[in-house]
């Protein structure tokens, strides 16, 4: 490897081989104007001569500020044609393990970059997703493929939300078009990793059983007065998971309806909570009792032995 003169201009940064610009989420570029105005670019880039030009492997922030600064050429490493792909991969990892580490979808673009290079896949598999903690079986592969297909949208939302690999590979299940509006409602919902899996999923089963499309969904009156309502985006959230819900399990949702009446009829101390099986599976009903006070306790008693307690116990389980 030599140091030589390169002129900037013949340099390929954001276009070259090796840019991860468009691959990687990163929370933010820091300046390093200070430290080259006061000391100049203390190290070379590093750049591999191709066929099809010069491409920049390690640098771009130094390449930028020597442009806005009218130099014409920098010192740079220059790595031999021959140099294996492989070798500047495991470079750019070390280098950047902190941005590419930060989320799990960050490593799988970062793997399915290295594979648009053509690595060997028992290469990737071992120098890759071993030392980022996936596991390397061929699947892996055949997983992140399917998961850096989404939207970019949605992949930088999984990216801030820490989606595991498992609500990725589930996430890329989706159809395109549900996913697609799935982006759209995320700009107007305020949605964790858990709630969008949820309204995917059930979204999902709903258009299969009722044999709908996504303009279905996209016209329906109850859905459209949600999304276009005054409410904060929690609210909405709140609402459209709701409406999904019941027409999802009308049934259930029937039920449990009728039964937090009965609850909410009762008027209890709120020292007294009574909780059920929502998905109805279990006949049971579970009665908590949480007081801090000596003197309520006989309140509580009894609420608990009056006589519409016992007559709304009776009717939960025979609604479970």
């Amino acid at each position: 490897m030599t140091t030589e003169k390169v002129d900037i201009n013949n340099i390929l940064t954001d276009n070259g081989r090796f840019s991860l610009r468009n691959i990687l989420f990163t929370s933010g570029e820091y300046s390093c104007a200070d430290s080259f105005n006061n000391l100049g670019i203390l190290s070379p880039v590093i750049v591999q001569r191709g066929e099809d030009g010069v491409h920049l492997v390690d640098g771009r922030k130094r390449i930028q500020y020597a442009k806005q600064n009218g130099m014409i050429s920098v010192d740079a490493v220059v790595l031999p044609v021959e140099t294996q792909v492989t070798d500047i991969i495991t470079f750019i990892l070390c280098d950047k393990r902190e941005d590419i580490g930060s989320s799990v979808m960050n490593m799988v673009q970062f793997i399915c970059f290295a594979v648009s290079l053509n690595v060997p896949e028992k290469w990737a598999l071992e120098s890759l997703c071993v030392p980022l903690g996936l596991k390397p079986h061929p699947n892996t592969l055949h997983s992140c493929g399917r998961v850096n297909r989404l939207p970019k949208e949605l992949r930088r939302f999984c990216h801030e939300k820490k989606f595991s690999l498992k609500q990725l590979i589930n996430m890329a299940s989706y159809p395109d078009d549900l996913l697609g509006l799935l982006v759209e409602w995320n700009r107007l919902l305020q949605l964790t990793a858990s709630t969008m899996d949820e309204i995917a999923s059930n979204l999902r089963d709903w258009l299969r059983s009722k044999n709908k499309s996504i303009d279905d969904l996209m016209n329906d009156a109850e859905i459209r007065e949600i999304l276009g309502s005054s409410m904060d985006p929690r609210d909405k959230t709140g609402r459209l998971r709701q409406l999904i819900r019941i027409r999802q399990f009308p049934v259930l949702s029937e039920v449990n309806s009728r039964i937090e009446k009965s609850v909410s009829d009762l008027k209890l101390p709120k020292e007294i909570g009574i909780k059920w099986d929502r998905t109805l599976e279990n006949k049971n009903a579970a009665l908590s009792i949480n007081i801090n006070d000596p003197e309520k306790w006989q309140r509580v008693l009894d609420a608990l032995r009056s006589k519409e307690v016992k007559e709304a116990l009776e009717d939960i389980l025979d609604e479970l």
